[in-house]
């Protein structure tokens, strides 16, 4: 897609590979992670920066194409037919701050990456029960895990985001910076941009409880009732 932007010096190129049908590598990058749906995108495009989401959002927009967005695919519910998929499973690095106890992921990280970053500061973030989850999608869903009925929801844990808006805007969201919009983000879903990066809050946590109670179907009825 760089020669697309040739003529539009205010459009940056999209450098990241792009994989089209019929290619070795576009059913293993359209694929979600439950394999209920079997999407077919016209083109998938890797992201490796800020600036290739830019572009991706830009290039789909001059053409008229629905435009979706995926790293793990594991909240990836309706397909992504005839668009663009873009894919920010390389955008997955992972930072730490100890000291602010923040920690500052790309949008293709995954839940294991950050706890593994996290754990040997004494720090945790509250995240789901499978490392595997894509730290972006969990977050901007809401996302509820173990440590929530404390903590709060994931979303109540972002601090501030780096975001692509629909016109190709880059801004950054906070409580202080485009406050409707960070509103929006915390919860609303990738209805509002596509964030390339976030900032989210860690806690201090020395020790867990954690354990799986299981009743027979017959007392159901008695369970639920107490």
């Amino acid at each position: 897609m760089e020669h697309m932007a040739a003529h539009e010096p205010h459009r940056p190129a999209f450098r990241g590979p792009l994989h089209l049908p019929g290619e070795a590598a576009y059913d293993a990058h359209r694929a979600t992670w439950s394999g209920s749906i079997d999407p077919r995108p016209a083109v998938v495009a890797e992201a490796s920066t800020p600036s290739d989401v830019r572009a991706a959002v830009l290039i789909a927009r001059e053409h008229g194409l629905p435009f979706a967005v995926q790293a793990t695919g594991h909240g990836t519910h309706v397909p992504a037919d005839g668009g663009l998929l873009l894919k920010t499973s390389a955008m997955a690095e992972v930072l730490v701050d100890p000291d602010r106890r923040i920690a500052r992921v790309g949008p293709g990280a995954l839940w294991g990456d950050v706890i593994a970053a996290a754990a040997p500061c004494g720090l945790a973030p509250v995240t789901g029960s499978s490392p595997s989850v894509g730290v972006a999608g969990f977050t901007l869903g809401g996302g509820v895990g173990w440590l929530s009925r404390k903590l709060g929801f994931a979303a109540d844990n972002l601090l501030r985001a780096d975001v692509v808006t629909a016109d190709g805007q880059l801004l950054r969201a906070s409580a202080t910076e485009h406050p409707d919009l960070f509103w929006a983000l915390r919860g609303g879903g990738g209805n509002f941009g596509v964030v390339t990066a976030l900032e989210l809050r860690l806690h201090p946590v020395s020790r867990v409880y954690a354990g799986t109670a299981t009743f027979p179907i017959a007392r159901a009825a008695e369970i639920l009732a107490r």
